[in-house]
């Protein structure tokens, strides 16, 4: 029984734990990043997303995606205000909030988009993943700013 409860807990590990489609928060959303134009289920460990006042949500393919959008696009197509702003923590795969987590610049792990800043919710994870993959530094949301998301595109 105990080899059944690792084996289990290592393709969990592994493979996820279940299906992100199944988050009451991705329930009747267009999941066709408006950046890239790919399904954000194809890569689930990089999916970013804000929620506005008015209950709509635009998912996106990766953190940069979502910050490109909010630089470049969204006050022009957008009248309601941010209600939120979401990242997948890569490490477990749970969508955080995006003003709280570290990110991951510069390491050997790409997104469908190429170069991108790899979330975590806790700095000990970001720590731990920027040693195991070359990240080059570990930043706070306040220090993503526009000629860094401009400078991965």
């Amino acid at each position: 029984m105990k080899k059944f409860v690792l084996f289990f807990a290592l393709c969990a590990a592994l493979f996820g734990a279940g299906d992100p489609r199944e988050n009451p928060f991705f329930k009747d959303v267009n999941s066709t990043c408006p950046i890239k134009f790919i399904d954000v289920f194809t890569a689930p460990r990089f999916i970013a997303a804000l929620e506005y006042n008015d209950g709509e949500k635009v998912l996106f393919s990766s953190p940069k995606q979502m910050f490109h959008y909010m630089y470049k696009r969204s006050s022009a197509e957008h009248v309601a205000p941010i209600r939120r702003m979401l990242v997948t923590d890569y490490a477990s795969g749970e969508l955080v909030d995006a003003s709280e987590a570290f990110y991951v610049f510069g390491s050997r792990v790409v997104s469908a988009s190429g170069d991108d800043l790899i979330p975590f919710s806790n700095l000990k994870s970001a720590e731990d993943f920027s040693r195991e993959h070359s990240g080059h530094r570990i930043l706070e949301f306040k220090d993503v700013k526009q000629k860094l998301i401009e400078y991965l595109e």
